[in-house]
This record gives C-alpha cells, structure tokens and sequence, in this order.
C-alpha cells in the first residue's frame, strides 16, 4: 500500500494543548523538566488509530525506511466557535499517524499540506490523506 485516506470525527488540539511541561524528580534528587500529552491530545492519536484499522504505507525494512519520503495532506473542518492557527495542529497529528503505524518517523515527511475549513462548522473533523513520494516503497 502506497496511500491512505482516513477521516477522524475530531478537530485536533493545538500544540499549546497537545502537551503540557511538568516537572519531576530523579532518583538522584535532581528536578528534570519533561512533558505530558493531554487527554484531548490521546484522545486525538486513538481516534487516528481507530480510523487507521491497522492499515499502514511504513516499509518494511530498516534499508527501505532510510530511504522512503512521505506527503502528508490534511482538512481540518472546524465546528461551531473553534478556530485555530494551522501550524499549531501538526504535531498531534503527525504523532498520531506514527503511533498508529500508518508511518514510521515523522522525520520522513517532506511535503505537507493543510486547509483549514470553516465553511461546514456542523460536522467537525478532520481528513489526512498520506502517501509515500516519487513511487517508493
């Protein structure tokens, strides 16, 4: 497989609510400064996956993986009264995507495309569509 459409009945949070800093202690003692993805943030990557059904465009070797580049096209249909700056959704997303192992890295994507729809604010989503480039894979 070469491509794969998913469409996810969610608008993804933006990276100021994706993860949240938090603060820890080392065995040592010493306070280490980390992060921890919100529930709107799993919330967001487990509905990527229940749209993924398992389905994949990663190769399957190491080799193939140094090599592969991915074009990653997404629609973020807003609802009633959300707004969002389009840069800010893409990290949840693309984590999203390698969490459910629709890719392997999301290093390896080289072309990105958003629209951001404001025009059907009834029906809220979000619509990725990712392929591998130049026929690889």
């Amino acid at each position: 497989m070469t491509a794969i459409s998913l469409r996810v009945p969610l608008v993804p949070p933006s990276v100021n609510h994706y993860k949240l800093p938090i603060e820890r202690r080392s065995r040592l003692g010493r306070t280490c400064l980390g992060f921890r993805v919100t529930p709107e943030g799993k919330a967001f990557k487990a509905a990527i996956a229940i749209a993924a059904k398992g389905q994949s465009i990663a190769p399957a070797t190491q080799r193939e993986r140094d090599k592969i580049r991915y074009y990653l096209a997404v629609t973020i249909v807003l609802g009633p009264g959300q707004r969002g700056d389009g840069d800010n959704f893409w990290k949840c997303i693309a984590d999203g995507l390698v969490e459910a192992g629709v890719i392997h890295s999301d290093a390896r994507v080289k072309v990105w495309h958003l629209e951001l729809d404001d025009e059907d604010r009834t029906n809220p989503r979000t619509e990725i569509f990712a392929s591998v480039m130049n026929g690889e894979k």
